[in-house]
């Protein structure tokens, strides 16, 4: 924008002179018209992005004595307690993560660059579509995978602000519920990331924490709530009751939404979690853990090899889009699956 800004200024100075010829007046034309073409493309620029992504005025009664298709009940509760309680059993706690079928390849990736990096019996993968449940059971056989069924209304690729994407982070946050009352320490990760070293250690380390956690921003109370670990003591499992409540309130409020509709920016879990903590809710004692070794997807803006030195994870985030996504990390050498999807590559590079 500045380069632009500096071409337009320097049009204008080489022609803010009297014009005493032809040939300086069509240059000042057309000086003129390529700054007039600059400023509608930038404006529209400007537009687009001023377009709301969210329906920031949507009405909180719209669902008032309409159809519901919310998330419904609780049918999946037993099968997952009973399979974290096994896996507690062994390991004192559970490491979950969720996943649908356009999270697939993120899934592949993470399996081939984890595998000797930590151990896959201690994870319990919750997979909304069936026939991914059966794939990932035939390939993994060492993983405990469990098939929910009120969780596959919201297969599928979900856009941020859409109702679909609000209701993944409720149920999620509902399963998290279930666990953490059965007194079972919960170590929530998403599968679009890096693990260039085991975190788990490190981030299991924090003893006096209620919640262990990933900020979405340096020096903020917001946090990124696709990562953290979760310990069983009595302050934590009430801030997640009350967690979960407003939660099912935000479902509630918007059960008639198809999942392609867009509800407001501040409706799903993550703006919910940073204003319980705002509140102080519960007292609960939170341990940010340090972005310069837990890395956001801002790295890829400006990377630094030696970060990854000393970093546990990178995430793949702050980019939109699954594919872009993708694109982006095959670019660095972040991605570790051949073209079959199936295949893991035998060698990880750190730069690009």
């Amino acid at each position: 924008m500045g380069n632009i800004s500096k071409r337009i200024m320097c049009c204008f100075r080489r022609n803010f002179y009297p014009i005493s010829n032809f040939f300086s007046k069509r240059r000042l034309i057309l000086c003129l018209s390529l700054t007039f073409g600059i400023a509608v493309i930038i404006g529209c620029l400007f537009f687009n992005k001023s377009v709301e992504a969210c329906n920031e005025n949507i009405s909180l009664s719209i669902c008032a004595n309409k159809t519901n298709y919310g998330l419904g009940g609780t049918l999946d509760k037993k099968n997952i307690v009973r399979k974290a309680k096994r896996i507690a059993s062994n390991y004192g706690m559970v490491m979950l993560t969720f996943m649908n079928k356009a999270f697939v390849p993120f899934f592949t990736n993470w399996m081939c660059h984890t595998k000797g990096l930590l151990n896959h019996s201690q994870v319990l993968v919750v997979v909304t579509d069936e026939s991914v449940y059966r794939g990932i059971v035939t390939r993994y056989p060492s993983l405990t995978v469990m098939f929910l069924n009120a969780f596959n209304k919201v297969d599928g690729k979900q856009r941020y602000c859409s109702a679909g994407f609000m209701r993944v982070g409720i149920y999620r946050s509902r399963v998290v519920n279930w666990i953490i009352q059965e007194n079972i320490p919960v170590f929530l990760f998403e599968l679009d990331a890096w693990w260039l070293r085991n975190p788990v250690p490190f981030v299991t380390s924090k003893k006096d924490y209620d919640l262990t956690i990933i900020p979405s921003y340096a020096k903020t109370f917001e946090a990124a709530i696709g990562f953290y670990f979760m310990r069983n003591t009595t302050r934590m499992k009430m801030f997640w009751v009350e967690f979960v409540h407003r939660l099912d309130a935000l479902d509630t409020m918007f059960s008639c939404l198809d999942n392609t509709a867009l509800v407001r920016s501040k409706d799903n879990d993550q703006i919910v979690l940073m204003d319980l903590i705002l509140e102080h809710y519960q007292n609960i004692i939170i341990y940010f853990l340090p972005l310069n070794r837990f890395l956001d997807g801002k790295w890829y803006k400006n990377p630094n090899v030696e970060q990854l030195k000393h970093a546990f994870i990178l995430n793949f985030n702050f980019i939109i889009g699954i594919d872009e996504k993708i694109v982006r990390a095959k670019h660095f050498g972040h991605w570790f699956v051949a073209r079959d999807n199936v295949t893991c590559l035998n060698s990880i590079r750190t730069g690009w």
